[in-house]
């Protein structure tokens, strides 16, 4: 007995949220950066993660602002950030499959974000991922039915608001832009009133919005991108080039993804879904590569693209379907699409069960640094860390603190970047640290990621920056270690 689609795509989404909930204690600490800027928002501060100080310490405004009234009804931010990423996780799955419908079996494509270790991890994340991922299906959606009805600007309008989620939100917008204009040069024809209207939706939204930027931060983009910024220096892009190596082993490797796009670019006329779909995954392979990829667990990055990136193997089988004769040639078919499924379940018990991530609490506390820190820090204090998220997040709005990585500092964010350990060394982050700078700003606590003492006494630490700063003669006159564990360090200021 076959299942009616509607019973079987509610099968799915039921698989989806089953999939999510084993991720429910994933977090990541920048997630509480943004939290903070909330806090910071909603008690009359304005958009700072320091209060005096406009530095744009986030890099999702859209997110900010949704999870504004939430904070503004005293709701728990951690447990609204993965209540709306399971609402927006599995919104983009429904998105997916009515994309899909143009193919044989459109649940295909669903049911392999479903079986995704970073597609549902994500939607527990805290941050904007599921956010982004929805808009931008949700406008190549309406873009590639603008373009094949010949009606229509709404594109323009979601496309506005993916820039004002996260900045490369710009990218795909130009993607399709690129697209359109590619269209009609080969058409022969001006842009038509439909353009313009598009256009200008997505001018209304972007122009103002960067220009307030400009006057409210000094800067066109946020602080978190000069943060990460690594100039012309080679290490980029060896890091973008592992990433996306990392990007196509999550996902399957050769057979499941480079198969069926070889077979859907050695077509002599692809449909106009397609090709827009495989622009998006070239442009955005670029921006991954250029930009050196993302330090965040299960290839964070990816989810972005990932429903794009399955519509395409989706389209790609289903090409191998009507080229690959015989009985066998279709249990073959079959088999690599269980294979698929396969891989990518594997890949989620692995991390589940062989990395502990479901061992983790449900509400991150901070643990012991977070107690140490409690003890230590009173309201106007000014405190360095290199967790900017959680650890401030839970001290008092008014305590200063003070980024040693540079997301949320301009100072640090701006320093050019250094490379002591060499090319392929480990430690230096994005290259950006200030040992004076974090000196001189006096703070009452420093903690840093501890890993120990060498026997002649040095302190080693996870990042170089913070290594020279425990070493400097200066830090080791005026500060003591109050607590210090296997993954964290506190010193305190002496008295």
């Amino acid at each position: 007995m076959r299942l009616h689609p509607t019973i079987r795509l509610i099968l799915i989404i039921l698989l989806l949220l089953g999939h999510a909930w084993l991720y429910r204690s994933f977090f990541v600490d920048d997630a509480f950066i943004t939290f903070r800027v909330v806090q910071q928002w909603t008690r009359g501060n304005g958009l700072v993660y320091n209060i005096g100080e406009r530095v744009e310490a986030y890099s999702n405004f859209l997110w900010v602002v949704l999870l504004a009234p939430f904070d503004h009804l005293s709701f728990n931010l951690v447990l609204v950030s993965k209540m709306l990423g399971g609402v927006l996780g599995a919104l983009a799955v429904l998105l997916t499959y009515r994309f899909a419908r143009r193919l044989p079996f459109p649940e295909f494509s669903p049911l392999l974000l479903a079986v995704s270790a970073p597609f549902t991890a994500w939607m527990m994340g805290g941050l904007e991922t599921n956010l982004f991922t929805l808009l931008l299906v949700l406008g190549g959606f309406r873009f590639v039915r603008e373009e094949e009805t010949g009606r229509g600007w709404l594109s323009g309008l979601l496309f506005g608001l993916l820039a004002l989620t996260r900045p490369e939100g710009l990218l795909f917008a130009a993607v399709a832009g690129g697209l359109r204009l590619g269209r009609l040069y080969q058409a022969g024809v001006r842009p038509t009133r439909q353009d313009w209207f598009r256009l200008a939706a997505g001018a209304a939204l972007i122009v103002p919005y960067y220009l307030w930027r400009y006057g409210y931060y000094g800067y066109f983009l946020p602080n978190t991108v000069y943060a990460k910024a690594m100039g012309l220096h080679p290490r980029p892009l060896l890091e973008g080039g592992l990433y996306l190596y990392q990007n196509f082993e999550a996902i399957g490797g050769f057979f499941f993804l480079a198969l069926p796009l070889l077979l859907l670019l050695a077509q002599a006329e692809r449909p106009l879904f397609a090709n827009y779909l495989l622009l998006n995954l070239a442009a955005y392979a670029f921006f991954v590569f250029a930009g050196g990829g993302d330090w965040m667990p299960l290839q964070r990055f990816l989810v972005h693209i990932l429903p794009f990136t399955y519509l395409l193997i989706h389209a790609g089988l289903a090409r191998l379907w009507e080229i690959w004769p015989g009985r066998w040639g279709k249990v073959l078919l079959a088999g690599l699409v269980l294979g698929q499924l396969g891989y990518l379940l594997f890949g989620s018990l692995e991390y589940n069960f062989i990395s502990g991530v479901r061992n983790a609490p449900l509400i991150p506390d901070g643990g012991l640094i977070a107690e140490a820190l409690r003890r230590h820090v009173q309201p106007g204090d000014t405190i360095a860390l290199v967790d900017a998220g959680v650890f401030a997040y839970l001290l008092p709005l008014d305590a200063r603190a003070v980024d040693m990585v540079g997301l949320a500092d301009e100072h640090i964010a701006h320093r050019p970047p250094q490379f002591p350990s060499g090319l392929f060394g480990r430690g230096d982050g994005f290259g950006k640290w200030d040992v004076d700078y974090v000196l001189a700003q006096q703070p009452k606590v420093v903690t840093v990621h501890l890993r120990g003492q060498t026997e002649d006494g040095v302190w080693q630490t996870d990042f170089t920056g913070t290594t020279l700063l425990l070493n400097d003669p200066r830090f080791q006159e005026q500060y003591e270690l109050v607590s210090g564990g296997d993954i964290g360090g506190v010193f305190v200021r002496k008295k």
